[in-house]
């Protein structure tokens, strides 16, 4: 098996993220995230198809269950308009965990995690959260799990792609590209949520998903849109224009 993401790929920044910082930097700010389901392993190529156009700036959004489907997150910060990876631990350094078992064992360790929440220490800081909402022009949720769909309907901010999500100005749009098993797709309650993202909140957009062979070897409906397709709607609803494309349409 082949290596995978880890949150340690990405340590915590010693400089906190600023939107003002670009706010005039004449791109595109496209905000993608994935949370845990198999469909992740499609970020690669939804990155390297985005990497052809021009003007946009990409920056991502994991949840920690999302990593086990990707590779070493450095790997993805060489492809082209990518130019940040945002973890929770981010916002929420492991020396502020109120989990035991993440509890450092030692003084180095301590001292080590104290450094990491250092990033945050008075009111008028950068909060990670509210800076990549205020910088985002677009989120792209793809692929979304069912229990980051219940999170989202349900008000929960228990991570930082929540967070953003909560505190999203509803000016802008989310896309969410659902994906997850068949009988989960088609229960009861997962009608409900996407009743309520598709006629009760207008900034969502729902890529529904389609038939095919799961990842768990059911077949029918759940899958996540194929991402091809999932490129050409952002390309399509934020008017991209690939490298040396000029005009407007």
């Amino acid at each position: 098996m082949p290596p995978h993401a880890s949150p340690s790929d990405i340590p915590t920044p010693q400089t906190a993220f600023k939107a003002s910082s670009h706010a005039s930097d004449g791109k595109t700010h496209i905000l993608l995230a994935a949370t845990g389901s198999v469909a992740s392993i499609k970020i690669p190529l939804i990155l390297s198809a985005l990497s052809k156009y021009s003007n946009i700036s990409i920056r991502l959004v994991f949840t920690t269950s999302s990593l086990l489907f990707l590779p070493p997150l450095t790997e993805l910060l060489d492809i082209p308009n990518v130019d940040g990876i945002h973890l929770d631990h981010h916002e929420w350094p492991r020396g502020l965990s109120s989990n035991p078992a993440e509890t450092p064992v030692n003084p180095d360790q301590q001292q080590e995690e104290d450094q990491e929440t250092a990033i945050w220490s008075k009111i008028g800081d950068p909060i990670l959260h509210i800076e990549l909402r205020r910088w985002a022009d677009i989120l792209l949720i793809a692929p979304l799990s069912a229990n980051s769909l219940a999170k989202i309907v349900g008000g929960f901010s228990d991570n930082l792609l929540l967070s953003v999500i909560r505190a999203w100005d509803t000016n802008k749009l989310i896309a969410v590209a659902p994906a997850m098993n068949t009988l989960m797709w088609e229960h009861p309650v997962t009608t409900k949520q996407v009743k309520v993202l598709e006629t009760e909140w207008g900034w969502f957009r729902v890529l529904r998903p389609v038939e095919k062979l799961l990842a768990c070897g059911d077949s029918g409906s759940g899958a996540m849109k194929e991402w091809s397709t999932v490129v050409l709607w952002i390309v399509e609803e934020m008017r991209l224009k690939l490298e040396g494309e000029v005009g407007s349409t």
